[in-house]
């Protein structure tokens, strides 16, 4: 769930406390519930830690009030630092930096139940995040996906979370193959954790020619995620989280 006005997704939809409610319970049995506050699309300009706070802090009470493990899709340390002295609780970190640092290792030893997602993201530094796209591998096929096994594998350990961050630093291809190549990756990894998530992404709308999200195009978009799920998953091994905007689509995969 995105609290953010310029989410390509579900942007300014979730306005009111009654509209978050609304969303959650549509979802049936989730397994973490992940929000964003700040859309890290490449066509957005970044935002500071501030103004991600302020779209944060309205709803923090709620969240914890539906007691459901939570996570955060946040590249900005300060924040959930924040959102763990706020919340005292375990969270779950998915930082689309890729920046494993000193931060990192401080939020793993805050609680040993803390979850952090590594991911993918070619970008140098920790504010060019939303610039992914800048920064791209020259390398296609077999070759890339060893390059993003050595790239994802310099943090598998106990608490992390890997994700190969489809639609991040990648090409059309690059993103495809990843996808459909992903039991390779897993074995050049050797790691138990994983999360896949691509739920509307830019490679999927393209493949199925799609230029604007439209009720009836995010429909077509949302069962076309499914349906590649129903292809790749019995081939993938380990524990995986599946990061969705419809998780309803998903339970009986």
């Amino acid at each position: 769930m995105n609290f953010t006005p310029n989410s390509f997704s579900d942007g300014g939809e979730l306005s009111t406390p009654e509209k978050i409610l609304t969303r959650v319970t549509s979802f049936g049995p989730i397994e973490a519930l992940d929000i964003g506050a700040e859309s890290t699309a490449p066509m957005n300009e970044s935002i500071p830690f501030e103004e991600e706070w302020k779209r944060l802090e309205p709803h923090l009470s709620l969240l914890k009030s539906l007691e459901v493990p939570l996570s955060f899709d946040t590249y900005h340390s300060e924040n959930i630092f924040r959102l763990y002295d706020v919340l005292k609780m375990p969270l779950i970190w998915n930082d689309v930096s890729g920046k494993f640092d000193e931060e990192v290792e401080r939020f793993l030893r805050l609680h040993t139940d803390n979850k952090y997602v590594f991911c993918h993201n070619l970008a140098p530094e920790r504010r060019l995040s939303g610039k992914h796209m800048n920064y791209i591998s020259k390398l296609d096929g077999e070759e890339y996906l060893k390059e993003l096994g050595d790239y994802l594998k310099q943090y598998a350990r106990p608490q992390v979370i890997l994700d190969p961050t489809l639609g991040f630093s990648k090409t059309y291809d690059q993103n495809w193959y990843t996808l459909e190549n992903f039991s390779t990756l897993q074995s050049y990894v050797n790691h138990d954790e994983w999360m896949l998530g691509f739920s509307r992404k830019s490679f999927l709308r393209k493949k199925l020619g799609i230029e604007k999200l439209t009720p009836d195009t995010r429909e077509d978009l949302d069962l076309f995620h499914t349906n590649v799920l129903v292809k790749i998953l019995p081939s993938i091994s380990g524990t995986v989280w599946i990061r969705t905007h419809r998780p309803e689509l998903v339970h009986n995969l």
